[in-house]
């Protein structure tokens, strides 16, 4: 299982590195990919959550201009998470349909977000496996755990990846590990790049994610 954190530079970077861990590209107007940060495994989140957060709506050009960001820093990304409206249901699908389809057709590495209400048998209508290859695993946070195991078995069964967002405790990816995901986003991955103790907890627990 892959584990993302956050974007750092420096000795940070190195720690991410030696712990084999991954980055989450956040679509930020404060963003800045570069070419050291292809170096480990990199995800691009676009940014709705936060966003969401805020109170903001979708920034959907702050998205864009980290994604082109991205790719002039040569950056391979593992996937892309589609526009999606946080714990929007249905509309969210259909929502990251339209980009699907749109802006972001011929994506060979693109997620869709799942979000509260949502079926797999909602899914099945538009054929998703059609645009996506990796399911994200978002939502509130109640939803997002009570359904990761429908969520796992649909991706198994459509032969696509899954990834679950914000993954913040030791239990969480813990339990992510045991469900077999492909991989995760974790702010503990940070306690992994950051002073002796830290150190410490890295060298303890990820060997076990792999």
């Amino acid at each position: 299982m892959q584990i993302y954190t956050g974007q750092t530079t420096g000795r940070k970077l190195e720690m991410i590195k030696k712990y084999e861990l991954g980055i989450c590209l956040s679509s930020a107007p404060d963003s800045r990919p570069n070419r050291a940060h292809g170096s480990v495994p990199c995800f691009l989140d676009n940014g709705a959550f936060a966003c969401w957060r805020r109170g903001y709506p979708f920034q959907r050009n702050v998205f864009l201009t980290t994604l082109e960001k991205a790719y002039k820093a040569a950056i391979n990304l593992d996937f892309i998470v589609c526009p999606d409206i946080v714990a929007g249901g249905l509309m969210s699908l259909k929502f990251s349909m339209t980009w699907a389809k749109n802006k972001l057709i011929g994506t060979p590495n693109l997620a869709l977000a799942v979000q509260d209400d949502m079926t797999p048998g909602d899914l099945d209508l538009w054929d998703v496996e059609r645009y996506f290859t990796y399911i994200f695993v978002g939502g509130t946070t109640e939803w997002k755990w009570a359904t990761a195991p429908t969520w796992k078995e649909y991706a198994d069964a459509k032969k696509m990846k899954i990834h679950i967002g914000r993954c913040g405790t030791l239990d969480r990816l813990k339990y992510a590990k045991k469900l077999g995901v492909t991989s995760v986003d974790s702010t503990i991955g940070r306690a992994m790049t950051t002073g002796e103790r830290s150190n410490s907890f890295g060298a303890r627990f990820r060997p076990k994610w792999t």
